[in-house]
């Protein structure tokens, strides 16, 4: 594992390694993961879309973080609707600091290739897009997720139009620390009427608004490294890739319970985090058997196996 580089030295080491060693990026990949599983439990809540490809996502951010979120949730689209990967981006756009990331920005100045690829045709779209209420007007997002290091990026306005356009507004607010996030819980929830699904990059507690209670989940990588690599190591697998961080997310969606969702969380409580842990091992060790990226024997009992490998520290 591997992260905290630049932009272009990350992207650049990930695809010099991704097939080659048994490696990841927790910036790109882990961020990824943990987003895409809170985005797919988001869409069994009620009055969501519940397809992913029905989804119009917005990204405020270009980097590694939100660049990696959007690869993953573009192979999940190809890989549930059975459609290319180029297909499967083109209700995902991005927004970084000179504004839409577009088709005619890339033939003007040719952007970075992990732009390059968002980089769709918006000549549909009258008046300027370089400024976020601009781009959700326009756009019409079912999903905002914000992956900028800006913060109040996500205004009363944004958050008001994204609630006029949804009946359920997802919006994931992933900056940290938490004086960065593009919004708080709280004015995410007290904007929407109290109706938007909100995650968040820092925890921030029991939220009341609109006379209700709401205890949101935080997109914490946590919930994915210790179980990936358990699951990779157990396995000894050849190399980690992108259907290993697809099954990870959907692992990690389906621990999500209906007392988490009461509460308002589309994440598991992180005091259940050694669970989840060993459920997403046991998940990726699987998955490595049946790919045939496994150089380990399978075991007849993969969980008692996965247990086996886990240090106890209490004594």
């Amino acid at each position: 594992q591997f992260e905290d580089f630049g932009n272009s030295t990350a992207f650049k080491l990930l695809n010099m390694t991704r097939d080659r060693f048994n490696t990841f990026n927790d910036d790109i990949q882990g961020t990824a993961c943990v987003a895409l599983g809170g985005i797919m439990s988001s869409l069994k809540v009620e009055k969501t879309p519940s397809k992913l490809a029905d989804h119009k996502i917005v990204f405020l951010g270009a980097g590694e973080a939100g660049c990696g979120i959007g690869s993953l949730i573009a192979y999940a689209i190809s890989k549930e609707d059975g459609i290319t990967i180029e297909e499967a981006r083109k209700n995902i756009w991005f927004i970084d600091s000179k504004g839409l990331i577009t088709a005619s920005r890339d033939q003007a100045k040719k952007l970075p290739h992990h732009k390059q690829e968002f980089a769709h045709d918006a000549s549909a779209f009258e008046g300027p897009l370089d400024n976020l209420l601009d781009v959700i007007k326009a756009i019409k997002p079912t999903m905002l997720i914000g992956v900028s290091a800006t913060p109040n990026a996500f205004t009363k306005k944004v958050c008001e139009y994204m609630a006029e356009i949804n009946e359920v507004p997802i919006i994931f607010a992933l900056s940290n620390p938490t004086h960065k996030c593009e919004c708080s819980a709280q004015q995410a929830y007290d904007w929407t009427g109290g109706k938007c699904i909100f995650a968040s990059g820092s925890p921030f507690g029991t939220i009341t608004s609109h006379g209700k209670s709401f205890e949101p989940g935080q997109g914490n990588n946590a919930y994915i490294f210790p179980g990936l690599a358990l699951g990779v190591i157990a396995a000894e697998a050849k190399k980690i890739p992108e259907s290993l961080f697809y099954e990870t997310a959907v692992c990690l969606a389906n621990l999500v319970t209906g007392e988490d969702y009461a509460r308002g969380s589309v994440y598991p409580p992180l005091e259940k985090i050694r669970h989840v842990s060993l459920e997403i091992a046991k998940q990726v060790a699987e998955s490595c058997f049946k790919l045939g990226l496994a150089r380990a024997k399978q075991p007849d009992e993969i969980e008692a196996w996965i247990r086996s490998k886990v240090t106890d520290f209490d004594y």
